[in-house]
């Protein structure tokens, strides 16, 4: 009978040692796993260390004791323990995956579709051998080159035109049998001269991926005030793809005075987007990557761009659903182009009416400056609802969301970083909000030089305010 009781004894103190060892193992990979993302202090971490191995010692003792009820404690808490470490380790993994995706914003992918008349007789990529291909003198040496390089299977003659209105009106007019543009360029095409649109079919598209310049001027985010270009790309899908910028936001942040200015620009803006005579609207900028939209801003406002953020129209519906709808006040009651009624109040919304509501501006009293506004307290709400304890109801599902729809040429280390800071010395920042308005007008533009299109001229008083308030929020 004692021969029997010692060998339940051996085998309830191996299994105690089997699952004390499973947790030594996972304090380990848990606390590397800190010391590898660094985001919380090292003295902290280093604590919380040594803790956790008292504690490890204690429950091995308690495993190996000859007392049965001692022994289902210490099992049970052993148990729970590496769950929970385990639990954890999912939530710094998704941490460390999402940092170092989203801060992948060194290159973008320009989608280019070669476009032909639509009642030719081309219907694919070799029916174009020893044929002329026009291209717009906006495209860059360095991506022409790598056009080329994918078209090289076929024999193609290059001729070059101006802008994008003379490039369709050189189809148009047969003096070349194909054109390749942007899909963006296309999407504009079909908003301002649809007629011509219609007449066009693609019959080949491509992917490239191209470098942009990184900014120059970046800031220590904890200690000094610094600006964010916020773009929010008309596009569902990749992020890194050039498209229009129909969301340009500047966030200015000063963590010494804990305060953070929204200056919204209308689109449409009439503004300088490179070195060209040729002004165009800020969210043609887009078209041509991120670099020309901060140039754009930067003359603008005579500011420094530390970094930039870009979301597109996916990242907006996911992430709004995950954090459960938003809810905030709706100034005025109002149906959109597509018959969806947004009474006046408090109002509770999912991610696509979120997304609706913040595109309408056709039936909106002001129209793109009132649909400013709607952006405006949309980022206000979820910049709360981001930094309630909502957020941890679906972490996980959160960060895959933005990973996807979310992009930042932030350093993850200065992300990190600010996190870090915030752990230690939480801020409570006072929000504000500056619009900028301007005048109606019809002007040739960088991308139609041929063509007036709709612009909006900046109200230069307007302008000025809001660089005062930027200096102001900056000192």
């Amino acid at each position: 009978m004692r021969e029997v009781r010692r060998k339940r004894r051996r085998k309830y103190r191996k299994r105690g040692k089997i699952l004390t060892l499973i947790l030594l193992v996972t304090i380990l990979i848990f606390f590397g796993t800190l010391f590898y993302i660094n985001i919380i202090p090292i003295i902290w971490t280093l604590l919380l260390l040594l803790l956790t191995l008292g504690l490890t010692l204690g429950l091995l003792i308690l495993n190996l004791s000859k007392k049965r009820i001692l022994r289902i404690v210490g099992n049970s808490i052993t148990i729970i323990l590496t769950i929970i470490l385990i639990y954890v380790m999912t939530y710094l993994y998704s941490t460390i995956g999402f940092l170092f995706n989203v801060t992948d914003g060194d290159y973008v992918l320009n989608n280019y579709q070669v476009v032909v008349l639509k009642n030719s007789s081309y219907n694919e990529l070799n029916d174009l051998d020893n044929k002329t291909l026009g291209y717009s003198e906006t495209i860059q040496n360095s991506t022409l080159k790598k056009i080329k390089k994918k078209l090289k299977k076929i024999d193609l003659d290059y001729h070059s035109y101006e802008s994008t209105d003379t490039l369709t009106n050189a189809l148009l007019n047969k003096e070349v049998e194909a054109i390749i543009m942007l899909d963006s360029e296309l999407s504009i095409l079909s908003e301002t001269n649809e007629a011509n649109y219609e007449k066009l079919k693609v019959i080949y598209s491509m992917e490239l991926k191209n470098d942009i310049s990184s900014l120059k001027d970046i800031a220590n985010i904890n200690k000094e005030p610094f600006n964010i270009y916020l773009s929010g790309i008309d596009t569902f899908g990749k992020i890194n793809a050039t498209s229009r910028s129909d969301v340009n936001i500047i966030l200015t942040v000063n963590p010494k005075k804990d305060k953070i200015l929204i200056t919204w620009i209308p689109r449409d803006y009439y503004v300088k987007i490179n070195e060209s005579s040729y002004k165009d609207k800020l969210t043609h900028a887009g078209i041509y990557g991120i670099n020309s939209s901060i140039y754009a801003v930067s003359k603008l406002l005579d500011i420094k761009i530390n970094y930039y953020v870009k979301v597109n129209f996916t990242s907006v519906t996911e992430i709004v659903d995950l954090l459960g709808g938003l809810t905030f006040y709706n100034d005025y009651a109002f149906t959109t182009v597509g018959n969806k009624y947004y009474p006046e109040g408090e109002i509770t919304l999912n991610g696509a009416d979120t997304l609706t509501y913040v595109r309408e501006r056709k039936n909106l009293e002001e129209g793109d400056v009132g649909r400013g506004k709607h952006q405006i307290v949309v980022l206000n709400a979820l910049i709360k609802k981001l930094t309630s304890k909502e957020v941890i109801k679906n972490y996980n599902n959160l960060l895959k969301s933005m990973e996807n729809g979310f992009l930042t040429n932030m350093p993850h280390n200065t992300m990190i970083g600010f996190i870090k800071n915030e752990i230690r010395n939480p801020h409570n920042f006072k929000i504000e909000s500056n619009i900028l308005t301007g005048h109606d007008s019809y002007e040739y533009t960088y991308s139609y030089k041929n063509t007036k299109l709709y612009v909006m001229l900046p109200d230069e008083e307007k302008v000025n305010e809001a660089k005062a308030k930027i200096q102001e929020c900056l000192k």
